[in-house]
């Protein structure tokens, strides 16, 4: 099975015959075993699976009782569907906000095989260049307005490699509050530049000299946003798969960029949306790295795929109970993906190929008749 994750083999599972093996292949992670509630739920969950596996109860029966229970224990680790419509009401109500085209039927031009309906979800064309302002729209909401209050906030300060830099710009200068980003000695030029156009004030520092400039504008009153470890940023990713059911219906398969551009956020909101929306779409993570790391995806209980150097604790964790799985692949696959879209008109940097880099390489395998959707997530690239 391409499920790891025991909440979801459990909701997916063809009943009887495939849920023995439920039992015998569910490998356990600390992470999962944080809580006194998780160990509650899991042996809830196991306990069900031998009690339906032994009497032979029915299918509908067995998902009808199942289903509410993981929505509930999602709502209460994470947030819940109403959280998630609320931060939807509020980005669609931002004048920064731009509901995101969706491009049909690309199989075909793309050269995949016949009978796979693709649809790529364009939020390149977002107002700052990439799906980061809606996280951004969300993540902000409580602060903005403690900025009327003389004294409270001096600003906002982030590090950032560039698109959640730019994210966090746009929105700042639109409301007049002041932005400082970190970014690594890496970052490139170009990024630093449309930050500092937008107002921001850019600090170049090594990853050990970042926490000690953020302690210090903390001292003086500035408000750290973390860049993708933040629930208000996930929630508000989500949302994108709100969108997506909304433009094209109820996907079968939504393919997400993840790693370190991506941070894990996008990912886990749209995975997390999917689950709490009760649909049965896979969302599967692409990570790009040099084919000497070539990894599986998430296998016996391990998060691999997911580089813990830039993964934080909530998108772990939400990573691990609600993604699919993750698939890699290497520059040349995402130099080819590069190459096709560009051939359609459509110019992005490397990293925002990778969905599409994944399908095109067959490093994700999909069915004929499949819906399926590529998120795009964002067109800065050095020319």
């Amino acid at each position: 099975m391409d499920r790891k994750i025991f909440a979801h083999e459990l909701k997916r599972a063809e009943h009887k015959s495939s849920l023995f093996p439920l039992v015998v292949r569910y490998y356990p992670s600390e992470m999962e075993l944080r809580s006194v509630e998780k160990i509650k739920v899991m042996v809830n969950w196991i306990l069900h699976i031998v009690i339906v596996w032994v009497l032979g109860l029915s299918s509908p029966c067995f998902g009808m009782s199942v289903e509410p229970s993981l929505k509930a224990h999602l709502e209460e680790e994470w947030f819940g569907l109403e959280r998630l419509r609320q931060s939807f009401d509020a980005i669609r109500a931002s004048p920064l906000y731009k509901r995101t085209p969706v491009l049909a039927d690309c199989a075909d031009v793309l050269g995949l095989d016949a009978g796979v309906c693709l649809n790529l979800k364009m939020e390149s064309m977002q107002t700052s260049g990439s799906y980061k302002l809606r996280g951004v729209i969300w993540q902000m909401e409580r602060y903005r307005a403690l900025f009327n209050s003389p004294g409270r906030l001096q600003g906002m300060v982030t590090m950032s490699s560039g698109n959640y830099g730019i994210a966090l710009a746009t929105y700042c200068k639109h409301y007049n509050i002041p932005c400082h980003v970190i970014v690594p000695d890496e970052c490139p030029p170009k990024k630093c530049t449309r930050m500092v156009d937008l107002r921001a004030s850019v600090e170049v520092a090594h990853s050990s000299q970042a926490a000690d400039t953020i302690d210090r504008l903390q001292a003086q009153n500035w408000t750290f946003m973390h860049p993708f470890d933040d629930l208000n940023l996930v929630c508000g990713y989500g949302t994108i798969m709100m969108e997506l059911v909304d433009s094209v219906g109820q996907p079968d398969v939504v393919v997400v960029p993840a790693g370190p551009v991506a941070g894990g956020g996008l990912l886990c909101g749209m995975a997390l949306a999917a689950r709490l929306m009760e649909l049965p779409t896979k969302v599967f993570g692409v990570d790009v790295v040099p084919e000497s790391r070539r990894r599986d995806s998430l296998p016996g209980g391990e998060m691999r795929g997911f580089p813990e150097k830039y993964i934080g604790d909530n998108t772990f964790r939400i990573g691990f109970d609600c993604v699919d799985g993750m698939v890699t692949v290497n520059e040349r696959d995402v130099l080819d993906a590069s190459n096709c879209l560009l051939q359609m008109g459509i110019v992005l940097e490397p990293c925002a190929a990778s969905t599409v880099a994944a399908l095109l390489s067959g490093k994700l395998a999909v069915e004929a008749g499949q819906k399926i959707v590529s998120i795009v997530s964002s067109r800065d690239v050095d020319l």
